[in-house]
């Protein structure tokens, strides 16, 4: 019972010594506000406020100040007083043991604090502001003023640098000057907000009329001096080109040069009105007009070095194709006697000689041309370029055409060779066929031999003729080529087949008496050779036979008569 009681006292002890140190705390808490609040009457915001009250402002600037005061005076005449009074509260409220009213007392204290110090530092801002405007403005008045004495300087002092912009460069900076005066006493005034909006704008103003200046005498040189100089130079270079017999195709350079100039004008009169934009487009147009005007006569210039220095080339050409197109018609109307012109290489070598009375007319007549004068030469030339193109095309055709009438000859000799080699070969094989001694050659075959003797015979006789169709002879060449491989397959076939009968037939005989099966065969098939001249059926017959009684027996022999066989079939 007794260590209950002592518990008791024990916690009894800690609360009380737990709410006197929190006491102790909240107290402090309120003291340390309290020389927060010290601080900030200590600020000089209200001496800020009387410099600034010196400037004499005016309009909106002095509206603003007058509540920036309004402002203040609420600070120091209610919202230090409601700390003051929170703080009482709070340190009585602490002492009565009201713990939970003093909390809320610090927190009040602490929020009407910021609340002062944020509108303290609010009025300090805008006071630093209306500061700096003034000076900042009170500065611009100075430098716009000595801007406006370059300016003027400058106007004074090169005013024929701006031709006939000088008036209205004037007017403008007249008008400027008069804002500057304005914007000057509304400085003076004090009221800063308006003149902010006054100075934007002459600044804006001056930039744009200090840009003016600075773009204008390049422009202005151009149209006075650059342009009209170059002009001058075109017409005298014109008169000089005309007098040495010169022409232009269309002529229209005296006008162009007259409009140019009436441009000119026209852009000094846009010059005087300050639309430089214009301006700066109207003089690149008239540059390259004028640029225009040199090319045409330089190219004209140009154009006669190179047909005096390339006509007579141009005439040694055509001269050059003329002969090479009499002496190809001579060599196809030879040719055409001995051969047939399947490539119509008399009509296209006509077709080019007309061509060429072409050019040479044209080139002529421009021959004519020069010597008489005046003559657009840009013109000769292209025509030049034009006839050398064409005569390079039809120095190609020539050639080929050439080339082509020519190669008859070699391939005439070829077929006569080819030809000669067929005949060789056909009388070879029919001395082959008579040195086999067989009692008959097949029929097939012999038509067969005989159609191949005919067409080389048939193919002499084309050869032969005045006229030779190479085109056609060639088609025979290739068809007696193929039937010449043909016959000679079948010369070896019937030479193997004879030859390999005979021998196995022979080598059969052995079995003739003993198998009566081998002895059937081998009389039909000697049949075959003897009456029918079958003799692939023959060895087909045998082969079978001698097969029966002696396997593998025909491949050896075959093997045999291959190895030993000398012929050419």
């Amino acid at each position: 019972m007794l260590g209950v009681l002592i518990g008791i006292i024990v916690v009894a002890i800690l609360i009380y010594v737990g709410i006197v140190l929190y006491q102790r705390y909240l107290l402090k808490q309120i003291t340390d506000l309290l020389n927060k609040k010290s601080d900030l009457m200590d600020l000089p915001v209200a001496s800020e406020l009387d410099e600034v009250g010196d400037l004499n402002l005016a309009g909106s600037s002095l509206e603003e100040y007058q509540n920036l005061q309004d402002d203040y005076r609420d600070v120091k005449n209610n919202k230090f007083p409601e700390i003051d009074e929170l703080a009482q509260n709070g340190q009585q409220n602490v002492n009565d043991m009201k713990i939970f009213d003093a909390r809320s007392d610090v927190a009040g204290i602490k929020d009407a604090i910021q609340v002062v110090q944020s509108e303290s530092d609010r009025i300090q801002a805008a006071l630093d502001q209306i500061k700096q405007e003034n000076e900042d403005q009170q500065n611009q008045v100075k430098v716009l003023r000595h801007k406006y004495q370059e300016l003027r300087k400058t106007l004074l002092a090169k005013d024929m640098t701006y031709g006939p912009s000088v008036d209205m460069l004037n007017d403008n900076l007249q008008r400027l000057e008069n804002a500057f005066e304005n914007f000057a006493k509304t400085v003076e005034s004090g009221d800063h907000k308006k003149a902010e909006s006054q100075l934007q704008q002459l600044q804006s103003n001056t930039k744009a009329l200090d840009a003016q200046l600075e773009a204008i005498p390049a422009l202005y040189i151009q149209l006075n001096e650059n342009f009209p100089g170059q002009l001058d130079e075109i017409k005298s270079g014109y008169t000089q080109l005309i007098n040495h017999n010169y022409a232009f195709s269309d002529d229209g350079i005296p006008s162009e040069v007259q409009d140019i100039n009436q441009k000119i004008a026209e852009n000094l009169d846009t010059l005087s009105n300050l639309r430089l934009d214009a301006v700066k487009s109207n003089n690149e147009t008239i540059a390259s007009r004028i640029d225009n005007l040199y090319d045409l006569m330089q190219t004209e210039i140009d154009a006669r070095t190179e047909v005096d220095s390339g006509f007579q080339t141009i005439a040694d050409y055509i001269t050059h194709a003329e002969k090479q197109s009499h002496t190809l018609l001579i060599e196809i109307d030879r040719l055409g006697q001995s051969y047939v012109l399947n490539g119509n290489e008399d009509e296209q070598a006509h077709d080019l000689q007309t061509q060429l009375e072409g050019i040479r007319n044209e080139h002529d007549q421009d021959a004519e041309a020069i010597t008489n004068q005046p003559v657009v030469y840009s013109e000769i030339l292209q025509r030049m370029h034009d006839e050398n193109d064409q005569l390079e095309s039809i120095e190609s055709q020539q050639t080929a055409i050439n080339d082509s009438i020519q190669k008859l000859i070699e391939e005439e000799k070829d077929a006569r060779r080819t030809l000669h080699q067929f005949d060789l070969e056909i009388h070879e094989i029919k001395r082959h066929i008579e040195n086999l001694n067989l009692p008959g050659i097949p029929a097939s075959y012999m038509d067969y031999f005989f159609v191949v003797s005919d067409e080389i015979e048939k193919l002499a006789a084309n050869m032969n003729q005045v006229k030779i169709d190479m085109k056609q002879i060639d088609q025979q060449l290739g068809m007696i080529d193929k039937d010449m491989q043909t016959l000679a397959k079948k010369t070896t076939d019937l030479t193997d087949n004879a030859a390999l009968s005979e021998e196995i037939i022979q080598y059969t005989n052995r079995y003739r008496h003993s198998n009566e099966a081998v002895d059937t065969a081998s009389k039909r098939a000697q049949k075959l050779f003897d009456e029918d001249h079958d003799y692939a059926q023959s060895l087909s017959v045998i082969s079978r036979a001698l097969e029966s009684v002696e396997p593998g027996m025909v491949d050896k022999l075959t093997a045999s008569y291959e190895a030993q066989k000398s012929t050419a079939y």
